[in-house]
C-alpha cells in the first residue's frame, strides 16, 4: 500500500519518509530554467500544494540532488550550481494589528538569517531588514544572486478584508514587498504564492516585474492531480477504497471524480483533483467531505452574509479575477481564488475570453452549503453540525430570503436551512 502524506508540506520529509510524490518537476523545470522569465506569481486555492511546491524549489536551488533521484528534473538540472535561498512563510505572520505584524515579520527574517548563517542587523524597519538580507545572501553566491520564495504572501491580509484596518495592513505589506522589485537584479529566481491576486493599485502596484501565471496554460497542471496521475500513483489505495465500499474500479473512480475533481485553472486545462482531499480519502479508505473539515474562512462567511450573491450564472472576463481591493473585496473573484468556484466553461466575445464559473465538485458544494447555512441560521456549531432530522415545522424567513439569493446552492442549501430551523424550533420549545 502506498504511503500517502496528508499532514506534511516539506519536500524533504516527504521524500525521505518514502511517501508518494506526484512528480511535477518537469513543469517546475520550465519555470526555473529561465525560459519564461525569472520572477513569478501564482495564485491557487488553499490546500492545493503551494507550500510543498515552495519547499521543492528550495531543495532544488540548494542542490539537494539526493531528494530528486528518479524525478523528471534530476537528469536535466545542473547540480554543480547552488544559490542561497530566502524562504518567507507569511502564513506565520497573521496578526491582529500592524505592530504585531511587524514583530512577526522581524522574527521570521531573523530566523531565516540564522538558517543561512547571516548576522543580520537588528533594524526595527522590516523593509530595511528584508533588503539587507537579500543583499547579504546574494553576496555569498558565485554569481552575486540569490533565490527568493514567498509562500502565502496574502495570509496576513485575508483576515482583515473589508475592515477599516485593512488599509494599514495593505500599506505595511506594500512597503515590505516593494523590496522585491528594488532588489530584482540580485535575484536568480523569485516565486510568490497566495490565494488572492489583488489589483495593480494594491499590494502589487510596485511589482510589475512579476510574471503573473495564475491562469497560464503552461502551469495549469502544476497544482492538483490529473486523472492519470491519481491512477498511476495510487493504484493500491484505489483498490482498497473499492473493496471498502464493494464497488468496481470504474465505480470507485467515477465517485472520486464527482466528489473531489473538477478544478480548472485555464479555459483549455484539464480537470484537476484537489490533492489534499483525494489524498485523505485514499489514505483513510473513506469518502468524506475533507474540505469542510478544514473550515471555511471566517472573512468569506462574513462577507457573504452581509452581501449574499447570485451564483446561478456567473460569467467573468479575465480582468475581473484581479480587479478588487482589500478594502472593498469583490465576491466572485474571491470565491474563485479561494476554491469555491472554478472555471466550468468559456467562450469568446471578440478578443476577450469570458469564463463561466461554478462549484468544482460535490465536496465543495456540500461544504459551502453547510457553512452558509450555519452562518445564516446563527446556531452554535454544536447544534448546527448535528443537523437533527426532525419533521419540518417552518422557516426563519429572514435567513431564507438571504439564502435564496445563493441560488446555485439550491436544494442542498435549502435542506440545510430546513434542518437548522427545525433544530432551533425544537430548542426554543424545550426552553
Amino acid at each position: 500500500m502506498e504511503k500517502i502524506a496528508t499532514d506534511t508540506y516539506s519536500f524533504e520529509c516527504l521524500r525521505q519518509g518514502g511517501y508518494v510524490y506526484v512528480d511535477k518537476t518537469d513543469i517546475l523545470l520550465s519555470l526555473v530554467d529561465g525560459s519564461f522569465g525569472k520572477q513569478f506569481f501564482i495564485a491557487r486555492p488553499r490546500r492545493f500544494g503551494k507550500s510543498l511546491t515552495v519547499s521543492t524549489l528550495q531543495c532544488l536551488f540548494e542542490g539537494r540532488r539526493d531528494l530528486f533521484q528518479g524525478l523528471a528534473i534530476e537528469p536535466k538540472w545542473d547540480w554543480s550550481k547552488t544559490w542561497p535561498v530566502l524562504h518567507l512563510d507569511m502564513g506565520s505572520c497573521q496578526a491582529e494589528d500592524v505592530d504585531t505584524l511587524r514583530g512577526r515579520i522581524h522574527t521570521m527574517l531573523l530566523k531565516e538569517a540564522a538558517r543561512n548563517k547571516v548576522a543580520l542587523v537588528n533594524d526595527p524597519d522590516v523593509s530595511n531588514q528584508f533588503n539587507l538580507l537579500i543583499s547579504e545572501l546574494a553576496a555569498r553566491s558565485d554569481d552575486g544572486r540569490m533565490v527568493l520564495l514567498v509562500d502565502e504572501y496574502d495570509k496576513p491580509l485575508l483576515g482583515h478584508l473589508g475592515q477599516v484596518d485593512v488599509v494599514e495592513f495593505q500599506r505595511e505589506l506594500k512597503a515590505f514587498y516593494s523590496v522585491i522589485k528594488t532588489c530584482e537584479g540580485q535575484q536568480r529566481f523569485a516565486f510568490i504564492t497566495g490565494v488572492s491576486k489583488f489589483s495593480k493599485v494594491s499590494i502589487f502596484s510596485d511589482l510589475n516585474n512579476l510574471n503573473e501565471f495564475s491562469m497560464d496554460a503552461r502551469v495549469a497542471e502544476l497544482f492538483g492531480y490529473t486523472h492519470e496521475e491519481v491512477q498511476a500513483n495510487f493504484p493500491e489505495s484505489l483498490k482498497a477504497l473499492a473493496q471498502a465500499y464493494g464497488w468496481s474500479d470504474e465505480e470507485t473512480f467515477a465517485t472520486l471524480v464527482t466528489q473531489y475533481d473538477g478544478y480548472r485553472f485555464h479555459q483549455n486545462g484539464r480537470r484537476m483533483f484537489n490533492p489534499v482531499s483525494i489524498g485523505k480519502c485514499l489514505s483513510a479508505h473513506e469518502i468524506r467531505n475533507f474540505w469542510f473539515e478544514t473550515g471555511t474562512p471566517t472573512f468569506l462567511l462574513k462577507l457573504l452574509k452581509e452581501s449574499p450573491v447570485d451564483l446561478a450564472d456567473v460569467v467573468l472576463d479575465a480582468d475581473s479575477f484581479s480587479v478588487y481591493e482589500p478594502a472593498t473585496p469583490t465576491m466572485m473573484p474571491l470565491l474563485y481564488q479561494t476554491g469555491y468556484l472554478t472555471i466550468t466553461d468559456s467562450f469568446r466575445e471578440g478578443l476577450t475570453t469570458m469564463y463561466h464559473l461554478g462549484f468544482p465538485n460535490g465536496e465543495v458544494r456540500t461544504a459551502f452549503s453547510k457553512a452558509m447555512a450555519n452562518e445564516f441560521s446563527e446556531l452554535n456549531p454544536v447544534d448546527s453540525t448535528s443537523l437533527a432530522q426532525i419533521k419540518a415545522k417552518g422557516y426563519h424567513e429572514k435567513y431564507l430570503r438571504a439564502g435564496k439569493r445563493l441560488t446555485l446552492i439550491g436544494a442542498a442549501f435549502d435542506a440545510e436551512m430546513r434542518n437548522l430551523s427545525d433544530r432551533r424550533i425544537e430548542r426554543t420549545a424545550q426552553a
